[in-house]
C-alpha cells in the first residue's frame, strides 16, 4: 500500500470521525436537539372537548364533538365517521375506542382501526358507563327505571339492534345501593370482574366479584352459580382507582390506600382459584394511574395521606411490573397534570412541563410547551409525540436544530 493511499485513509477515518462527534454532539456546532413542529396534526373547536389514543403507532385516534378520526402522523385521515354526541365519551384500549354519551345515553359505538365502525350496541335504558377490552369486546352498565342495574357485555355477533337476549354474558345487580364502579374482562373473554361499591354501611365497601362469562366454562368445573361467580375480595373502606387482567393469569386492582397483584390459577375439574400474590401499601394519594403492555403498572403519588408520618415527594412516578417488583422510579418534582405511556416509555407532564422516561426511570428528554397542553401522547417512536392544544393536535419530532445567540439551548 502507497503513502498517498494510507494519507488519503487515515484522512477518511478522521473525517468520519469527526462527521459521527458532530451529529452526536453539536459541540461547537451551536446544536440542540428539541421537538419541532412538522406541520401535520388537526384542528377542533375550543369547546370539542377532545380525546386522543395510539397504540404504539404513527396512527392514532382523535374524537371530538363532531365525530372520530383515524389519522397518520404524517397524513391526512385514513377513515372518519361522524356522530350526534351532544357530550361525547370515549375509552380505548389496543386498537379500538368506544364512544358513547357523557350522560344519560342509551347507544355506545365500538370502532377499530382496521375494520372503522365495527358495531353500535343500543340499551332500553340509560348507559351509566362502559368500557373496551384490548379484543374489542364491550361492557355496558345501564341503571333501570325501576332501580338497580344491569351489566352487559356486547360485540359484532351478539348485537341484534336494541339488546334482547343474545348479550355474551349479562348481569342484574337489583340494589340500588351496591352500584357498579368498575368493569374488566380477561384478554382471552373467559372472565370479567366487576367492581361494586356498598355504600349501605358507616364505612364504604368495594367488592370485586369474579364470573365466568361463558356458561360453558362455568358449568365445566362445577359452577352452578347463575351468573358465574367463582371467586370475591373485599375491600374494607376503600374506592377502587383503576383494575387491570395482566399477563400470566394476573389481576392487578388499585385502590385508594394499595395496589395488590392477585394469582389466577385455572384448574381442569375446579373452579379458577385466585389468591394473593403482592400487596403495595400507599403512603400517598394516587394522582395518575396507568397500565401498559400487560405487564406494567405506572403511578404518579399525590399528597400524603393524612396521618402518614412519611411518604413519596408530590409527583413520584412509581414504575411496577405484574410481580409487584419496583422496575424504576422518577421525580417530578411537582404535582403531576398529565400521565401516557407508550413504546416501553412514560410521558409525565406538570402544566406546560413534560418529560420522557423509560421504565427503567431514566430520563430521556424534556419539553416546555409553548402553550396550554390538554394531552400529549407517543406516536411513531419515543421521540414523536403528539401535542393537543386548545383548538389543535400538532404532531412533533426531536429534531438537531440551530440555537440563535438568544437561546439558551434547553428544550
Amino acid at each position: 500500500m502507497s503513502l498517498k493511499t494510507k494519507v488519503l485513509i487515515f484522512v477518511g477515518i478522521i473525517t468520519a470521525v469527526m462527521v459521527v462527534q458532530f451529529f452526536v454532539s453539536g459541540i461547537g456546532q451551536g446544536h440542540t436537539m428539541r421537538m419541532e413542529p412538522t406541520g401535520h396534526g388537526v384542528p377542533y373547536a375550543f369547546d370539542a372537548g377532545p380525546f386522543f389514543h395510539s397504540n404504539n403507532s404513527r396512527f392514532y385516534f382523535v374524537v371530538t364533538r363532531d365525530g372520530i378520526q383515524y389519522r397518520p402522523s404524517n397524513g391526512e385521515a385514513r377513515w372518519s365517521h361522524s356522530f350526534n354526541f351532544t357530550q361525547p365519551l370515549a375509552v380505548a384500549r389496543g386498537d379500538f375506542v368506544a364512544v358513547g354519551e357523557r350522560q344519560g345515553g342509551r347507544r355506545v359505538e365500538v370502532f377499530s382501526a382496521a375494520d372503522e365502525r365495527l358495531f353500535v350496541a343500543e340499551f332500553n335504558d340509560p348507559v351509566m358507563m362502559f368500557s373496551v377490552s384490548a379484543t374489542g369486546l364491550l361492557s355496558v352498565v345501564v341503571q333501570y327505571a325501576a332501580g338497580g342495574y344491569g351489566i352487559y357485555v356486547e360485540n359484532q355477533q351478539s348485537v341484534r339492534g336494541i339488546r334482547g337476549l343474545d348479550s355474551i354474558y349479562s348481569q342484574r345487580i337489583v340494589d340500588d345501593l351496591h352500584f357498579p364502579v368498575a368493569v374488566e374482562i380477561s384478554h382471552d373473554g373467559r372472565y370479567i370482574a366487576v367492581a361494586t361499591l356498598d355504600v349501605s354501611g358507616i364505612r364504604p365497601e368495594t367488592t370485586i366479584e369474579f364470573r365466568y362469562i361463558h356458561e360453558s366454562h362455568a358449568w365445566a368445573v362445577g359452577v352452578d352459580d347463575q351468573e358465574g361467580l367463582f371467586a370475591s375480595e373485599i375491600f374494607n373502606g376503600q374506592l377502587i382507582y383503576g383494575m387491570r387482567f395482566m399477563e400470566n393469569n394476573r389481576f392487578v386492582v388499585a385502590t385508594t390506600s394499595q395496589i395488590v397483584g392477585f394469582q389466577m390459577t385455572p384448574r381442569a375439574y375446579a373452579p379458577t382459584a385466585m389468591q394473593i400474590l403482592w400487596t403495595r401499601e400507599l403512603q400517598n394519594e394516587l394522582a395518575h394511574l396507568a397500565f401498559y403492555g400487560n405487564r406494567h403498572i405506572v403511578y404518579v403519588t399525590g399528597n400524603m395521606h393524612l396521618g402518614v408520618a412519611s411518604g413519596d415527594p408530590v409527583g413520584t412516578v412509581h414504575m411496577i411490573n405484574s410481580e409487584g417488583e419496583p422496575v424504576g422510579e422518577f421525580s417530578l418534582g411537582r404535582r403531576a397534570t398529565h400521565l401516557s405511556v407508550g413504546h416501553g416509555a412514560v410521558l409525565v407532564g406538570s402544566d406546560r412541563n413534560f418529560h420522557a422516561i423509560d421504565m427503567r426511570g431514566n430520563h430521556l428528554w424534556e419539553h416546555n410547551a409553548l402553550h396550554y397542553t390538554l394531552a400529549m401522547i407517543f406516536l411513531d417512536d419515543r421521540d414523536t409525540v403528539l401535542i393537543a392544544g386548545a383548538n389543535r393536535a400538532e404532531v412533533n419530532a426531536r429534531q438537531r436544530t440551530r440555537v440563535n445567540e438568544f437561546e439558551t439551548g434547553l428544550d
